[in-house]
């Protein structure tokens, strides 16, 4: 992991969660020396260890490394895991089921299914389970107990913890304003909503938002802009969301039949 070729994964999964550790919710608390390395100062084994220590991220990227024959943080890896691309449909499914309920660790917002939760989440969707980013945020959906949680509150949360991207129509010095789709509930469905303005941060010392324009795609986590976007990740954003989409649908029948 100390080759360099490594080095743009690593950034671009820097980028990616920085913000959930910025507020508390993923890894260690080191968001600091995580900026400092986003802002430019070099990488070394430090920051290399912090990036390992996030509970919930690092297995996903480690299991996609190990089951596709690739470094975990070489750059399609970290890509396939916070945007999605087709390393994604390489994936053993015995490995991510596996994973799914005895590779997280406990207490973690990605919580680790129950073997039997697992074996049936794996066998209702075969294929359409994906061990990208969203796919376990849009989880939260299908819980026994989503029902009872109120229905805005958790489509928020949702937005905010899945990575989706916004196309650029304003730069200001700390914000950018975007035009987005947020996700929406259709007679029990989740499904992304007609495209709105809204505000989100962005950080100017991180590459490359000190050339950030009007008319670009970035992806966005937690209301801060990550990346920007080039075509084909934006493509696969939004095909792997959509997977995950149907994905949650499928697994919450059974809750809202109740």
């Amino acid at each position: 992991m100390k080759d360099r070729a490594t080095e743009p994964g690593r950034f671009l999964h820097a980028k990616h969660a920085f913000q959930p550790n910025r507020l508390g919710y993923c890894g260690p608390d080191e968001g600091s020396k995580i900026l400092d390395y986003l802002h430019g100062s070099p990488s070394n084994e430090r920051l290399l260890s912090t990036l390992m220590r996030f509970e919930a991220a690092y297995p996903f990227v480690r299991m996609i490394g190990k089951s596709t024959g690739r470094n975990p943080f070489d750059r399609e890896v970290t890509e396939a895991y916070w945007l999605g691309n087709p390393l994604l449909d390489q994936v053993e499914p015995a490995q991510f089921y596996e994973l799914s309920h005895s590779g997280l660790a406990s207490g973690t917002h990605i919580e680790r299914m129950k073997k039997e939760e697992a074996k049936s989440v794996f066998r209702e969707l075969g294929t359409m389970a994906r061990p990208h980013h969203t796919f376990y945020v849009l989880g939260m959906y299908t819980r026994p107990n989503a029902e009872s949680l109120d229905r805005r509150k958790l489509l928020e949360l949702m937005d905010s913890c899945r990575i989706s991207w916004g196309k650029v129509l304003q730069v200001k010095e700390k914000s950018l304003v975007v035009e987005r789709a947020l996700l929406t509930m259709e007679d029990g469905h989740l499904a992304l909503g007609i495209r709105k303005k809204g505000e989100v941060n962005y950080d100017s010392g991180i590459k490359p938002f000190s050339s950030i324009k009007a008319g670009d795609w970035v992806s966005l986590h937690w209301n801060f802009a990550c990346e920007r976007l080039t075509g084909s990740q934006l493509l696969n954003l939004r095909r792997y969301t959509a997977l995950d989409i149907r994905a949650a649908n499928r697994l919450a029948k059974p809750h809202r039949a109740k």
